[in-house]
Parts: C-alpha cells; sequence; structure tokens
C-alpha cells in the first residue's frame, strides 16, 4: 500500500503571495516535469491560458481545468505532485479524486482564497483547509493602514460572486478597514 500523499495548502486573501508561494514550492519540490502536474481553473483568464503568473511577474507553465477535464485520465505512474492555483474556483467534485490520489501516495498543493469579498468560505478551500497536512497562512499589506490584511475588499458595487480581476476591482484589507468599507457600502 502507498505511503499517503501530503496535502500542502497555502490560503489568504488577495495580494498576499499565495501563487508565489505556490510556484517557490513546485520549484523546491525535487520532481522532474513528468511527475508533477499544474493546474488553474478556465475561470481565471487574466493570464495566458496555460500559464499562473504573480502579481509580481513569477511564472510557471500549467494546465487549464474545468468541468469536462477528467484528472484521472492525465495522471501518470510518474506523477508525485500535483499542484492548484486558485483552487477557491475548482468544483467540489475534484475533491474526491484529490483524495483518491492522496492515498495512492501522490502530494497536492494547493492555493487559494479562503474567503470571498463578503468574507464567507470560498469554494473548494474549506475542504481543502480542513483535510491538509500543511495549512500556511498568508497575509498582504491593508490598502488602507498598513496592518496586517486578511480581507479580500471588492471596489466595485457588482453583486456577482466570481468577478475575476486584480487591483482593478480588489484591494487587500484588515478586519477594521474591511467592515469600514462595508458600512459605507451599505449607507451609499
Amino acid at each position: 500500500m502507498a505511503e499517503q500523499g501530503q496535502l500542502v495548502v497555502y490560503y489568504g486573501c488577495m495580494f498576499a503571495g499565495k501563487t508565489t508561494a505556490l510556484i517557490d514550492y513546485i520549484s523546491n519540490a525535487n520532481v522532474k516535469p513528468n511527475e508533477l502536474l499544474v493546474f488553474k481553473p478556465g475561470i481565471d483568464n487574466r493570464a495566458a491560458k496555460n500559464i499562473i503568473t504573480t502579481h509580481d511577474g513569477k511564472k510557471h507553465e500549467c494546465l487549464s481545468y474545468d468541468q469536462e477535464t477528467i484528472l484521472s485520465e492525465l495522471i501518470t505512474p510518474y506523477t508525485k505532485l500535483i499542484a492548484l492555483d486558485e483552487a477557491q474556483f475548482f468544483d467540489k467534485i475534484i475533491f474526491s479524486d484529490l483524495k483518491r490520489l492522496l492515498s495512492k501516495g501522490i502530494s497536492i498543493v494547493a492555493a487559494g482564497l479562503d474567503k470571498d469579498y463578503l468574507a464567507r468560505p470560498f469554494g473548494l478551500m474549506p475542504l481543502l483547509m480542513q483535510n491538509a497536512t500543511q495549512l500556511n497562512e498568508l497575509n498582504a499589506t491593508c490598502e488602507c493602514c498598513n496592518n496586517k490584511a486578511t480581507h479580500t475588499y471588492r471596489k466595485e458595487s457588482n453583486k456577482v460572486l466570481v468577478l475575476i480581476g486584480n487591483e482593478n476591482y480588489y484591494e487587500a484589507r484588515c478586519a477594521d478597514c474591511y467592515q469600514l468599507g462595508l458600512a459605507a457600502v451599505i449607507k451609499a
């Protein structure tokens, strides 16, 4: 029976360095290119379809994942590590596949927003965080007061849950500045 794979999760608000941590992890993982699969959700259109990129310009090749993707068809006998960027956007159906792969000794590293712009648990992240063998909280700097930011504040009044963007729609805020922003929106 194979040794259980590790599930490493990087989480936090926008601009906290999650994708940077993910790229650093896979770069230091001591796996060969044929032993690694990197995925990003097809909905993430901020960079080229087959590239994950950080706010500071780091890049890594990846595969675009959507609901038609059959993960088991991409796994080879050599696969040792799977990386998921923007994991909050993956459907929850993938989780049973990930658990099966972990039981076969394949490790997984995931990076994503733990909370949506309304501070609610976001997508697949709660399941990943509950099952992680290693949890890594990352923080940004609050755009308002320079304290530790743990929330993603949406500057736009659009109410759709998934609004793909960067600093054009979002900023990192501490809990207090996040609440002040929400109070101002409610008054308006």
